[in-house]
């Protein structure tokens, strides 16, 4: 039986880092609970597709090549666009109705390759976020990366941008005495400031704010101030109902600090929060969801939170 009752969500979810996909490139991936591939077209756009052929359940990951900008099947050349159509059967001088691979909207931003999943297929409803200093001039050129598989699910992890209690228990830090969060149709927009130690800094104190936004049950991303001015993108995608892949990014501003003083610090500074992000995992994947918790006073605005994910499942009468 699974621990969360509520399914999986739909919305923009990462499915690649762009660096990871070179033009030409093909690559297999598993998420939403089915196999996928990823390929980049000589013209640079990226492309998310169901992994099997139409034909006869090839694999367009395994042996696919890109040709031009459509991904060409490794068993008879079936040839497919980016949309999932089929262009071209090298035998047959008639393609037949209906034949098309499933393709998967998906947008790149913010060197992230996102992917829309809805379980009807429906199309997306907002956009995919954008990083404005990604590539900026004095920012660090690409994201320092990290990623996890987590068993838990998208929702939990997205709910502790409310739960600022755990801040104690389970990062070691005083919760927040300044926060705000507003829910604003598909984001959670959050602010809180407070204080920690850096433990890949030698346990220095360094006073923080973050200001985050969630579009969705799938991604976030947070500006990050205290001893260096941060952008944080976290993507939640899920595997299957159990688990997920958790990708968690992070640029710094130079700030004046040459690319060797850059070097040195913001690794240690991004691997402090990567620790902290870290300590969660021993709780999400061994509590259950709670559907009706005895919540108190001093709790964050959990049940706002529910009210607002509800928007991002599909319902049945």
């Amino acid at each position: 039986m699974s621990r969360f009752s509520f399914g999986m969500p739909f919305g923009w979810f990462v499915v690649a880092w762009s660096a990871e996909l070179p033009p030409g490139a093909v690559a297999k991936r598993n998420f939403f609970d089915r196999e996928l591939v990823l390929f980049r077209g000589e013209t640079g756009e990226a492309h998310v597709l169901g992994a099997y052929c139409p034909h006869l359940g090839a694999h367009l990951g395994v042996g696919g090549k890109v040709e031009g900008d459509s991904l060409r099947c490794p068993f008879h050349g079936w040839r497919f666009s980016g949309q999932g159509d089929c262009l071209e059967i090298p035998y047959a001088k008639r393609i037949p109705p209906n034949a098309k691979a499933n393709a998967l909207p998906s947008a790149e931003s913010g060197g992230v390759i996102w992917a829309w999943h809805h379980p009807d297929g429906a199309a997306p409803s907002f956009d995919p976020p954008e990083v404005a200093e990604f590539g900026a001039e004095g920012w660090t050129a690409d994201w320092t990366k990290y990623e996890w598989t987590v068993a838990t699910h998208p929702q939990e992890v997205t709910e502790n941008s409310v739960d600022w209690p755990h801040f104690h228990e389970v990062h070691l830090m005083s919760p927040p005495p300044e926060r705000t969060v507003e829910f604003k149709g598909h984001e959670i927009l959050w602010e809180a400031a407070t204080k920690k130690n850096v433990t890949t800094l030698d346990g220095a104190e360094d006073e923080i704010r973050v200001i985050g936004r969630n579009p969705g049950l799938g991604c976030s991303y947070v500006r990050y101030t205290g001893m260096g001015e941060s952008v944080i993108v976290m993507g939640m995608t899920p595997i299957d109902s159990e688990s997920i892949r958790m990708f968690f990014g992070v640029i710094g501003n130079k700030a004046g600090r040459t690319d060797e003083e850059m070097a040195a610090f913001h690794q240690s500074y991004a691997d402090d929060m990567a620790v902290a992000v870290q300590q969660d995992f021993p709780i999400w994947e061994n509590k259950i969801y709670r559907a009706q918790p005895k919540l108190c006073d001093g709790d964050g605005p959990v049940g706002d939170f529910r009210r607002w994910a509800t928007q991002f499942y599909v319902t049945t009468e």
